[in-house]
């Protein structure tokens, strides 16, 4: 009997170093599908290779995943590897019954996956008041519908889509005429898959890892999010209050739970691995924990005259 308190007595003062290290779940960013429905994809005048931009996009995406340092991510080298030994074709990707069978195969956690909708430019022409020429603008429009499935259930985690529009104007207001002056369509693209691939991404993050007040000071607070996360200095937070969780009376399943907002951040600086910000407004104490959504960006300054580059931009 007495041994047996000792071996018990032994076990629980291990406890703490037995226990099971926190483990990052892993995500699978599958090749981003072209829908059928596109017969060209263009920036400007210039043609894009469709396996180009399937492949680039879902590259640029899992990047920006892999930045976040919120999950381990597996390399296109792996899933093509897995794919190869099991024989499955590219139509397995978004075959809503393959995902479960995928994500064992994977050994994933998650899979993203995802549908690009349009990927067209058009040339709006824009008259200047000053000398009453007409001058050309180009719009460049993205739009991707994507899912993150939950492996072990086959659930989906989040269903979204994201319309993306890159502007001329914004573009000669934010990168400068030296830099543009030797641009090609290849460098309006990444700046287009970039721009989209973030705006995924944080959706991505806000359905999995939500950014959230890890300390607060007195007039500031710091972010669980660094560089390379899709945050950046200057940009804006809501801090949300979660309330009880609403049930579907059919289902049972919770369908989340009333949001209320109680206050407004800006980010100040971005760390590796963490960012500060501070407080702009607040209707009620911020606490560590609470959750932060960023707010769309919106540019309130007039655009520069810029000389013109490359492609009318």
């Amino acid at each position: 009997m007495y041994k047996s308190v000792i071996f018990l007595l032994t076990l629980l003062m291990l406890e703490p170093s037995l226990a099971t290290p926190y483990q990052q779940p892993t995500m699978a960013v599958l090749p981003f599908q072209i829908s059928p429905t596109i017969r060209t994809t263009n920036i400007g005048d210039i043609a894009i290779n469709r396996t180009v931009v399937e492949r680039e996009f879902s590259n640029e995406l899992m990047n920006f995943l892999t930045k976040s340092r919120k999950f381990n991510m597996l390399s296109r080298t792996q899933i093509e590897k897995v794919m190869h030994e099991n024989l499955l074709t590219e139509s397995d990707w978004v075959d809503p019954n393959q995902i479960e069978k995928m994500g064992r195969l994977l050994v994933a956690d998650y899979i993203v996956t995802g549908v690009i909708n349009r990927i067209e430019s058009k040339i709006i022409s824009q008259n200047i008041k000053i000398t009453g020429e007409a001058a050309p603008r180009i719009v460049t429009t993205f739009k991707c519908q994507f899912q993150v499935i939950e492996s072990a259930t086959g659930k989906i985690k989040l269903a979204d889509q994201v319309i993306y529009k890159l502007k001329s104007n914004e573009v000669r207001r934010e990168v400068s005429a030296t830099e543009r002056r030797d641009w090609t369509p290849a460098d309006y693209k990444d700046l287009l898959f970039t721009r989209s691939a973030t705006e995924i991404g944080n959706a991505i993050l806000g359905s999995v890892y939500p950014i959230k007040i890890i300390d607060v000071k007195a007039l500031s607070v710091i972010l669980n999010r660094g560089k390379g996360a899709g945050i950046e200095v200057g940009s804006q937070c809501k801090v949300i209050k979660q309330g009880q969780a609403i049930i579907d009376l059919d289902t049972g399943e919770s369908l989340g739970g009333y949001e209320s907002n109680i206050g407004i951040l800006e980010v100040t600086s971005i760390e590796a691995k963490f960012s500060k910000a501070k407080i702009l407004s607040s209707t009620s104490n911020l606490h560590k924990g609470d959750i932060c959504r960023l707010l769309p960006k919106n540019y309130m300054t007039p655009a520069a005259a810029y000389p013109k580059a490359t492609l009318g931009w």
